[in-house]
């Protein structure tokens, strides 16, 4: 097992300096070589003593020298991409394959002491928790299987499947690559959600070990098999690093008001068994995911709108203080009453979601306004041979640049929440900031409400897949056939009604938004069809502008 151990060391230390000279951090990577070559060195002069590998075909262990010197002769002539090609292409297998020899040839099953060091550690620290782990009786879901390097994974198996918590080739280069993603140097201080076997969060230590992080596991199963398999001395040795048992997800929930950087592991998100808890984590992970995924676009498309955009959205409070609003989503079920909009009373506006710019225009029924949220390029489709038009249009500021680049008329910026430029922009200029909710048609409600309108109605906000489409004719194409998963939720006729998880999040921020002082009783739902939004006034769009005309008289 003690080679074993080694030669696991050694895939994730050749992994490490292939990694830090294709980043072209030389000083990093030849540290990492020094140590490399001379680990190699050490474990080429144990393999002849290794019987199991003496009589295994195949594998000759002699292969491993010429590697070794073409990789120091590349370092030798400081070409770094052949030194990384080298350990990648040659190195890496050469290991891999050794490596699946001993695994298969060696007994796996861990060290008692191990689990006895980690419980002792425990109770130094969590006195309940250790009394805990001690007393529980694991259940049959979850088990600990051996990976290609020698490591450790996790397996889990629910109603779904089976799925695994780590890589199965190298969980520590895994980790690595987890601590990379979500490190940054402006927080010192991180709640992790999912302790797993901890390579991730040993890795974020490695990163910088000067930062706070409190895990919260709700599994006590799994907490108890990281104290089995794994040595946790990271964890017990280091006071600014601290594992919560938290099987209620309150103490998850109420570190979210820290200064703190939330980070979720999303096996571990996989793995919640209570449905609201895990559809309020996913949405966190989703925009936390698209947030990082898009931030250099998001700042680019930032740093260009605010230059194009000719004024800002807060010059229309005069025009919106008063007046009912018409949003238009592109729900399949607009197709049944979107040619209602002809008689729309005077003292209403509608705003159009940029989907459906092209099939209102295309129908002779231009909107008032058009409002525009997605930051990739292809958004542009939207707008395209539409440049020149006279309708005005609503641009997020992290929205796709093409847009107010390209676009011809009445262009106004909107500054959004939680997004840091875009905050401090408004900060400076006295402008006010809006909720996105994630979606067009949410950002879209709250611009209407914190101008001031009167009343706001939906239509085409199916938010489901009626008739088995996401969209109206002639504006996107998405079926149930394009979606991994759908769910059900309750349909506005109370029978059920295939959606996405995604649809269901900008449900509920917009019925969380209906309900707030500003805006209770003024938000309806003229969708002709989708899901049932809680608090929000169901009416055909026949019968809204019924009683605004009536309203308008008085």
């Amino acid at each position: 097992m003690q080679l074993v151990n080694e030669i696991a060391e050694i895939l994730t230390l050749a992994d490490r300096t292939a990694r830090r000279f294709r980043k072209q951090n030389y000083y990093a990577a030849l540290r990492c070589m020094q140590i490399l070559i001379g680990k190699l060195t050490t474990l080429f002069d144990q393999l002849p003593q290794v019987e199991r590998l003496q009589q295994s075909r195949g594998m000759d262990c002699n292969k491993m020298m010429p590697i070794l010197s073409e990789m120091m002769e590349a370092q030798e002539g400081k070409d770094y991409i052949l030194l990384a090609d080298l350990i990648e292409m040659q190195l890496l297998p050469f290991l891999f394959g050794l490596q699946e020899i001993l695994v298969n040839q060696t007994d796996s099953i861990p060290e008692k002491e191990l689990w006895e060091r980690n419980l002792s550690r425990l109770q130094k620290r969590d006195v309940q928790l250790a009394e805990q782990l001690s007393q529980f009786m694991p259940q049959e879901n979850g088990c600990v299987e051996q990976t290609s390097s020698g490591l450790w994974t996790l397996k889990i198996k629910d109603e779904s499947g089976t799925y695994y918590f780590h890589a199965n080739a190298n969980p520590e280069v895994e980790g690595e690559l987890f601590a990379e993603q979500y490190y940054s140097m402006d927080f010192s201080h991180y709640i992790v959600f999912g302790l797993g076997l901890g390579y991730h969060i040993k890795a974020m230590l490695d990163l910088d070990d000067g930062i706070y992080i409190d895990i919260f596991e709700p599994d006590l199963g799994i907490i108890r098999l990281a104290h089995i398999y794994m040595d946790l001395s990271w964890l017990y040795d280091n006071p600014r690093i601290r594992l919560w048992y938290d099987p209620d997800y309150t103490g998850w929930k109420n570190s979210l008001s820290r200064d703190a950087q939330p980070v979720i592991h999303y096996p571990s998100l996989r793995h919640i068994l209570i449905p609201e808890i895990k559809l309020q984590m996913e949405k966190f992970f989703i925009q936390d995911s698209g947030m990082r995924n898009l931030k250099i676009q998001l700042a680019n498309n930032f740093r260009d709108n605010i230059r194009h955009c000719d004024a800002y959205v807060d010059d229309l409070r005069n025009l919106f203080q008063g007046k009912n609003i018409v949003i238009v989503a592109a729900g399949p079920s607009l197709d049944q009453n979107v040619k209602l909009l002809s008689r729309k009373p005077d003292n209403t506006l509608v705003i159009a979601v940029g989907t459906v710019f092209r099939k209102l225009m295309k129908l002779g029924l231009p909107p008032d306004f058009v409002i525009f949220l997605d930051a990739q390029p292809n958004l542009y489709q939207q707008i395209d041979g539409l440049e020149a038009g006279n309708v005005p249009i609503l641009v997020v500021s992290t929205a796709c640049k093409k847009i107010a680049e390209g676009y011809k008329g009445k262009k106004y910026l909107i500054c959004q929440k939680d997004y840091e430029l875009a905050e401090a922009y408004a900060q400076k200029h006295g402008y006010q900031v809006y909720e996105t909710g994630g979606s067009v048609s949410t950002i879209a409600l709250d611009v209407c409400l914190r101008l001031g309108c009167r009343e706001v109605a939906y239509i085409g906000l199916d938010l489901a897949f009626t008739g088995d489409s996401a969209h109206a004719a002639d504006t996107s194409k998405m079926s149930v056939g394009n979606e991994e998963k759908t769910v059900l939720a309750p349909d506005v006729n109370g029978r059920k009604v295939a959606t996405r998880r995604l649809f269901l999040m900008y449900q509920e921020w917009i019925e969380r938004r209906a309900a707030r002082a500003d805006s209770a009783g003024r938000v309806i739902d003229a969708t002709e069809g989708g899901t049932m939004k809680k608090g929000l006034r169901a009416e055909s769009l026949s019968q809204v502008f019924d009683e605004w005309s009536i309203s308008e008289k008085h």
